[in-house]
């Protein structure tokens, strides 16, 4: 038997019959179908350490940290195989991935599927529809800053780019294309020596919103910076000096945090600070472990990466020494470009960009940072040209665009989101069918500083993740509540989401299935019925009802004295039970999500190898067969 025909047939088998130490990631051809990607992976539960400090239990992926990633062309079939050897359960979610006519693919707990128990398996089973970069992760409690995160690169050699908008010199755009098909994925994320059930823990006793991370991380490796006092002092801007005049001390912790029990932060609560850690937000111990690097070729023209923030709370924003970027593509989907010298990268987002390789062999700085004022603290990676000897520049600093605190240092160029319009050109239609309209906020007392809502009144509770899916029931006996919404199939959909203020905070919200039009933002309460009623008073360029940008990563615009709105539309055009949530982890696992039951009028049928609790698979083949599997496998 030939190898493709083998692990064509191996995919049907009981998960119990063979596994691999390695990844798998294998395309096959079968008779009349497309091709099919086969990626297998094995999670443990292991000490690592990936700053150099103390080694705490991590998720590993086939024993890596990022996971392996998966790659794939546009029509693939996908089948991903997940042998869970953790202590506790997970799911996988596929970051990104319409899983059009597979929603039991999703990878959410209490809505798709039931989780993953210890020592066994599931097969995800979805089709690689569009072009892009998408990431898989945990979908369960906040797992995913355990470190069960890898890269998805989908390639489309038909589909039009936008490298002809960058240049009309047909061999810059050959070079464009080249370094697109080679592309280097960069995962830039916060990292906490302590578990996120452990976090989570300490969230609980101290009763604080966790906002104080010991590194950032590219691609898995990075350091603990500790910095002097004096130092830390030079970072405090004059905002956080005016937040900390209520501290005692009214000055930063020693790992650069805000203090747990500022009220102006947390909200009016009763704090248990004594319960945490000295290590939590206090003491800063240096560690290092190794620096990313990434290798570029000057004659090559240009090189393309992807950013993708996986993080569990920090909201970032990166800058390459000497170098500017042409962002061409967001959350998987190409953009009219832009050229800049820095990028904010909100939770869950990714950014492809195209770097001009135009500078003198050398290396240069990546440099990331906290763009948020919870906390000073940076991470760094390097750009490798061929043949370099080193540094460009004695002065490590002497090319950085930003400080250690994220502070630009000068004029720079920074990513508009709000213009980043789709490729080719994309536009919702003019009106909306329904409108949902949404109220982020602390839960206040007597709930937790760390309990959220996105709907307005009821948060979503986790123990929800443990609950029959709702994908298995019928949708007309489900009913609508402040957590769950219904849409029918082929509805323009406008989902109004306001932060409340005096303090609202920025919230990197994620639409699970198809991306959604990010028609506006404004500051102030949202006093409206409708979008068109808003527009209809609100000054004219308020809203982009033309080419808005089409992402599924949408942050809430941050602003002190007030409240901010956010306004989305999306159509329904996918069945199935959908998350919207912030993807800020603390945040959602506080209750910072909704449910979205869309196309409740054409209810999908799950396939019998997901229903009942089933694993993706078939059953299992008689032992006869199991056993000439096996031999053939050795043979």
């Amino acid at each position: 038997m030939g190898l493709s025909r083998l692990i064509s047939v191996l995919s049907f088998l009981s998960l119990a019959i063979l596994t691999y130490a390695s990844p798998l990631s294998i395309r096959t051809k079968r008779a009349n179908t497309s091709d099919t990607v086969h990626f297998e992976v094995t999670l443990t539960w292991e000490d690592y350490s990936p700053n150099g400090g103390t080694p705490r239990k991590m998720i590993l992926t086939n024993g890596t940290f990022p996971g392996p990633a998966l790659k794939a062309q546009v029509g693939d079939s996908v089948e991903f195989l997940v042998h869970n050897q953790l202590p506790d359960e997970t799911t996988v979610h596929f970051h990104g991935i319409v899983q059009q006519g597979t929603p039991w693919s999703d990878g959410v707990p209490g809505l798709s599927q039931q989780p993953i128990a210890p020592n066994s398996s599931f097969l995800y089973k979805w089709t690689a529809d569009a072009s892009g970069s998408y990431f898989y992760h945990a979908h369960y409690r906040g797992q995913i800053m355990d470190g069960l995160y890898g890269a998805i690169i989908i390639s489309d050699n038909e589909a039009p780019k936008p490298f002809s908008l960058i240049s009309n010199d047909t061999s810059a755009i050959a070079a464009m294309e080249a370094a697109e098909k080679i592309q280097q994925t960069i995962f830039v994320a916060d990292y906490y020596k302590y578990t996120s059930q452990e976090l989570h823990d300490q969230e609980t006793a101290a009763n604080i919103d966790f906002a104080c991370a010991d590194s950032i991380l590219l691609n898995g490796q990075g350091a603990q910076w500790c910095l002097s006092r004096e130092e830390i002092t030079a970072y405090t801007s004059p905002i956080l000096q005016g937040i900390l005049s209520s501290a005692s001390p009214p000055q930063l912790t020693d790992k650069g945090c805000l203090p747990p029990n500022l009220a102006a932060i947390q909200g009016n609560f009763t704090f248990d600070t004594a319960a945490l850690p000295t290590d939590a937000y206090e003491e800063c111990t240096a560690s290092f472990g190794s620096m990313a690097t990434f290798e570029v070729d000057a004659a090559k023209g240009y090189a393309a990466l992807t950013f993708i923030n996986p993080g569990g709370f920090e909201l970032l924003k990166f800058t390459i020494d000497g170098h500017k970027m042409w962002v061409y593509a967001v959350d998987g989907g190409y953009i009219t470009p832009q050229l800049v010298d820095q990028v904010e990268i909100n939770n869950g987002d990714r950014y492809s960009v195209l770097i001009p390789l135009d500078q003198t062999p050398a290396q240069y700085a990546i440099r990331v940072a906290n763009d948020g004022f919870n906390q000073i603290i940076s991470g760094f990676g390097i750009l490798n040209y061929t043949g370099s000897t080193g540094p460009a520049n004695s002065d490590p600093n002497a090319m950085s665009a930003m400080n250690f605190a994220g502070a630009n240092l000068t004029d720079i160029v920074i990513f508009d989101d709000d213009s980043a319009a789709p490729y080719p050109p994309s536009a919702p239609a003019p009106e909306a069918d329904v409108t949902y309209a949404f109220n982020i906020k602390k839960m206040g007392q007597p709930y937790g500083a760390y309990q959220w809502t996105l709907a307005g009144l009821e948060a979503f509770n986790m123990s929800m993740e443990d609950s029959t899916p709702l994908l298995t029931e019928n949708p007309a006996t489900i009913p609508e509540t402040d957590l769950i919404y219904k849409t029918t199939m082929g509805q323009w959909v406008d989902l109004i989401v306001q932060t409340d203020g005096p303090l609202a905070q920025p919230h990197p919200l994620h639409k699970h299935s198809n991306k959604a039009y990010v028609l506006g933002r404004g500051i102030g309460p949202w006093t409206w019925s409708s979008v068109t009623a808003a527009a209809a008073v609100l000054p004219e360029g308020t809203f982009n009802f033309d080419n808005p940008p089409l992402r599924d990563g949408y942050t809430t615009t941050p602003v002190q004295g007030n409240s901010t709105w956010l306004a989305l539309r999306y159509q329904v055009v996918n069945p199935g039970a959908f998350l919207f949530h912030c993807h800020i982890q603390t945040h959602m696992s506080g209750g910072m999500a909704v449910v979205l039951l869309d196309g409740v009028d054409a209810w999908p049928t799950m396939p019998v190898e997901y229903t009942s609790g089933n694993n993706g698979t078939l059953p299992s083949p008689p032992p006869a067969l199991q056993k000439k599997v096996r031999m053939r496998a050795r043979n």
